[in-house]
């Protein structure tokens, strides 16, 4: 049975699209949801506290989110299919190698536009679909998980994010690309600012 649900998703796993990136990531998810809240709820429990329950519910969606971002953008690409692959096929030996050194691109893309080596438009495609938007909601959840950011600090947070993920990305055999820096640290503002616009509004609401 198992079996059949995988190979019906499997077509679209493997496509190479956005949606296949995603279906790899939400079975990891799941779980490691599942885990965030049955851990969370017992140490509330154990605190014997109140539980904000809105409070809670963001902290969940958080974890849900970083995990599949995680899928998505550190982890090499197909790295889950090749595990599901693994469980119900048993092709444990196609596998790639989880360690190796990726590329470096330290040449903005604009320079290459301008030399006719790259269309703008695609790149704009790319970049806004898979690297700005991708990380609004890493900014968006922050000011509803912790008091400690401030529209001061935030930036050097932000800055600090997209440089780990690529990092990441390097040993992981992906690359470390100077544009996906500007576009995750315009991700991460975009959000955190929509969200503080947000619980604004709710404060002068409520008053």
């Amino acid at each position: 049975m198992f079996l059949e649900i995988y190979n019906s998703f499997r077509m679209e796993m493997n496509s190479g699209t956005i949606l296949g990136y995603f279906l790899q990531a939400v079975p990891i998810t799941i779980v490691v949801g599942i885990l965030y809240a049955v851990c969370r709820l017992v140490f509330l429990k154990q605190r014997n506290g109140n539980i904000a329950w809105m409070s809670e519910t963001m902290r969940l969606l958080f974890v849900c989110y970083l995990t599949g971002l995680c899928s998505l953008v550190i982890l090499p690409i197909g790295f889950w299919l090749d595990i599901f692959d693994g469980i119900f096929f048993g092709w444990w030996e196609e596998m790639v190698p989880l360690f190796k050194l990726g590329e470096i691109n330290l040449m903005p893309i604009i320079v290459k536009c301008l030399s006719g080596e790259y269309s703008l438009g695609s790149w704009v495609k790319e970049m806004i679909i898979g690297n700005v938007l991708m990380f609004i909601p890493f900014g968006f959840f922050l000011p509803f998980v912790t008091e400690k950011l401030n529209s001061k600090n935030v930036f050097a947070m932000a800055a600090a994010v997209p440089i780990i993920v690529e990092l990441f990305q390097l040993i992981l055999g992906r690359s470390f690309d100077i544009d996906d820096l500007i576009c995750n640290f315009l991700g991460i503002i975009i959000g955190f600012f929509i969200a503080v616009g947000i619980k604004a509004i709710r404060r002068t609401t409520s008053k």
